[in-house]
């Protein structure tokens, strides 16, 4: 029954990692159609809002959630808010291959705080699967381009703490009141924070989508989003966040092989290569995982 559950559970993060593949692939639809990057952002954090609150109003949910719990929501929905700004703002002054690369170690720092916090016991194997991970990852994301603009290191790498420190708030808190609920919140604190902190005092021009094509891209980037991580945190609630956070690294496969089918994009050699190892080192980390502590409730 157990190992069903856990079965269950690598499904949905497998799951959510198909869906947010469609990200980046309507965002640069939406973009080539002539959406701003900050209507992007924003219509991603209101169709995601709207999609959940019609969802548990429909399923009858609890749109409340406990008091205490309320500080840690907002915290946490900062850092991911954060996490998306610094990372466009990364790619302004690196290649964009780059920058993933960087936010793709946040397996590291999510497996290591889980160590000292006893939720997880890690093997040697497993470590090293995740250091083999990071090469194939770099591999597939490396494009050759080798001006490094130290500004932009420094932003990427804040983007990648910002991250570490989102998936681990944001899956204890997701176990507490729920996948769906949190990320409503999550959804809603992010329009609050970017019309607080961007819109109001600099005033962003707003571009909308120039055809019904980039329209549509714009609702598929706010719909994969929810769906992503909702599907996320509800497969991080069962296996916990360090292996959910090595299956997520699937991300950048489906999203190369979305990229060749919707936008014509071909694989190079070492690409493929790195596709495989990244396959190979996720395998290697999910065969040791039955060894893992289960977490702690």
């Amino acid at each position: 029954m157990a190992s069903k559950k856990m079965n269950h559970g690598v499904l949905l993060v497998l799951l959510s990692s198909v869906f947010f593949a469609f990200v980046p692939n309507s965002a640069k639809i939406a973009l080539d159609d002539g959406s701003s990057l900050f209507f992007l952002v924003f219509s991603r954090y209101a169709i995601g809002a709207l999609i959940l609150f019609l969802f548990i109003i429909l399923i009858g949910g609890n749109l409340r959630i406990p008091f205490k719990t309320l500080p840690y929501v907002i915290l946490s929905s900062i850092f991911a808010c954060l996490l998306i700004m610094l990372t466009y703002h990364a790619v302004d002054y690196l290649d964009v291959g780059l920058v993933m690369l960087i936010l793709y170690c946040f397996p590291i720092g999510v497996a290591f705080i889980s160590y000292l916090r006893g939720k997880t016991e890690i093997l040697l194997i497993q470590w090293l699967s995740i250091i083999v991970l990071m090469l194939g990852l770099y591999l597939m994301l490396s494009t050759g381009n080798k001006t490094l603009n130290l500004y932009g290191l420094f932003i990427s790498f804040m983007g990648l703490l910002f991250f570490i420190a989102f998936i681990v708030t944001a899956a204890d808190l997701s176990e507490q009141i729920g996948a769906t609920t949190f990320n409503l919140y999550l959804s809603l604190i992010g329009i609050v924070f970017l019309t607080v902190g961007f819109i109001l005092p600099l005033g962003f021009e707003i571009n909308l989508p120039l055809t019904n094509t980039g329209s549509l891209a714009i609702f598929a980037n706010g719909l994969f989003y929810v769906l992503s991580w909702v599907l996320f945190f509800k497969g991080a609630s069962i296996i916990g966040a360090t292996r959910s956070s090595m299956l997520a690294c699937v991300e950048p496969l489906f999203a190369a092989l979305l990229a060749i089918i919707l936008l014509g994009q071909l694989l190079s050699v070492t690409e493929w290569i790195g596709f495989f190892i990244v396959l190979t080192s996720i395998y290697s980390f999910e065969k040791n995982s039955a060894n893992l502590k289960p977490q702690s409730k």
